[in-house]
Formats: C-alpha cells, structure tokens, sequence
C-alpha cells in the first residue's frame, strides 16, 4: 500500500490537509529570520504552538485508527513520517520566536543594569 492509500484510509485525512495548509501558511508568514518584534513573536509562538497541538491531537488519533488495520506497523510508520513533515517548520517557526524573546529579555535585563549601575 501506497501513502496515499494510507492517508485516505486514515481517519482524519482532512485535519492532516487542514494542517498541513496550516503549516505552509505559517511556513510562509513567518520565513526564517522574519521575526523581528515582541509581538511577530508572541504571534509566531501562539500560532505554532495551536498547530503543534493540533498536530499531535490528529497523530494520537491516527496512531490508535492503525491498530484497526492489517498493516499496523506500515500504517504507524505512515503516520509517522507524515507528522514528521510539518513538525519541523513549526518547531523552527517556535524556536525562532522563543529565541527572539530571550534576547529582547536580556537586552532589557541589560539596560536595567546599566541603569542602575549609572545611578550615584
């Protein structure tokens, strides 16, 4: 059986359609190194971390949907690879934005000091 028949068979092969449009539309909003400001931040985070939980809810149903079938361990296989495919630009898109926000942090924690390292 091909991936395809996989996916179709699969119940919730919408979600997976649903998220993976999700995912490119993320991808694409938020292209490596365009996260600039606290807000694009705190936005990129939230909608990353709502994909990736939404991702994890359809693969946990997939998961248990493959224990129906004959090929369990191709099916798991399947689902596996194709969770794989769209975690990783969310997890980029999360950890880009969580590093924007240390660095904000830090600058901060850095003028602050200096602040009060000037006061007399």
């Amino acid at each position: 059986m091909t991936v395809a028949t996989y996916a179709q068979a699969m119940p919730g092969s919408s979600e997976l359609a649903q998220i993976a449009n999700l995912a490119a539309s993320l991808d694409q909003r938020y292209v490596a190194g365009s996260i600039n400001s606290a807000e694009q931040a705190e936005a990129a985070l939230k909608e990353s971390s709502a994909a990736q939980l939404r991702l994890q809810s359809w693969y946990e149903q997939s998961e248990r949907a493959c224990h129906q079938t004959f090929f369990v361990n191709d099916c798991l296989n399947d689902v596996k690879q194709h969770r794989r495919q769209y975690i990783v630009s969310l997890q980029r898109i999360a950890l880009e934005a969580k590093a924007l926000q240390r660095k904000l942090r830090i600058d901060q924690l850095d003028k602050e000091l200096e602040q009060r390292q000037a006061k007399p």
